[in-house]
């Protein structure tokens, strides 16, 4: 792998490598923060990235997304590019993630409908008043996911500014130690309205965290939804249905979160 670019300064160092046309950005180690396929600067080349996008299988297409972490902006960029409806907010600790997801990584200019913050994540959210549909946890300090984003006392107040059909998406490595207790806070803030999804056989899960009931659960509904979403959005929603057998109770007929 190529190294394209390093940025030191306070923090944790930034690099940008490249290798086979693909574009990627480490922040801190040799974990890959982001990915960007340099002639599909557009699409979503990491898995977890497409997984993201599941909660539409069961809720309604959001709104209002709010983002806590930005590396290198694939999601916010997919987002403003393929669901024109949606208004943004993204929140980013470090101007240097920032500067490299604008340069390196074709993040757009702010507009109507893509809003950019510096600073704590956590803190920005406990100050926001508008409800969101979707609030999603991706921030990351190295290898590991940044502590305030991951206690109980943080799921609930995110919980509490969704709508009442939003959902809590939270990106958190199955490798980790905390992981299990991670998955349990989140079903109780959620009363076990609760879905894991896989990323693939990589090591990231999405949680799902829904404010309201998730519909629908059952197999033949799902696989409709998928087949409808895969059209629009040319995401693998039928390996979304199949993969989120591996981590959730289900029957032959039914999720059974």
């Amino acid at each position: 792998m190529a190294l394209f670019g390093r940025l030191r300064g306070r923090g944790q160092g930034i690099e940008v490598s490249e290798r086979d046309g693909v574009r990627y950005l480490h922040i801190g180690s040799d974990a890959i923060q982001s990915a960007m396929r340099i002639d599909r600067p557009y699409d979503l080349e990491l898995a977890y990235s497409r997984c993201v996008f599941a909660p539409l299988l069961f809720a309604p297409v959001p709104k209002r997304v709010y983002t806590i972490g930005l590396g290198g902006g694939s999601i916010p960029k997919f987002i403003h590019r393929y669901l024109t409806d949606v208004t943004q907010t993204v929140v980013e600790i470090d101007p240097r993630v920032v500067s490299v997801a604008r340069l390196q990584f074709m993040l757009p200019p702010e507009d109507e409908r893509l809003t950019l913050w510096l600073g704590d994540g956590a803190e920005a959210l406990r100050r926001e008043s508008e409800p969101q549909d979707w609030i999603l946890l991706d921030g990351f300090d190295g290898s590991h996911q940044s502590d305030g984003l991951t206690t109980e006392d943080f799921y609930a107040e995110s919980a509490a500014r969704l709508t009442p059909n939003g959902v809590l998406i939270a990106n958190i490595w199955s490798t980790a130690s905390t992981y299990d207790a991670q998955v349990d806070r989140l079903r109780r803030v959620f009363d076990d309205r609760l879905l894991l999804l896989p990323a693939g056989f990589k090591t990231n899960v999405l949680c799902f965290g829904f404010a309201g009931q998730p519909k629908p659960l059952d197999w033949t509904g799902l696989r409709a939804a998928a087949r409808q979403w895969e059209a629009a959005l040319r995401l693998p929603f039928g390996d979304f249905v199949d993969d989120l057998k591996r981590l959730n109770r289900h029957n032959s007929r039914r999720l059974l979160p």
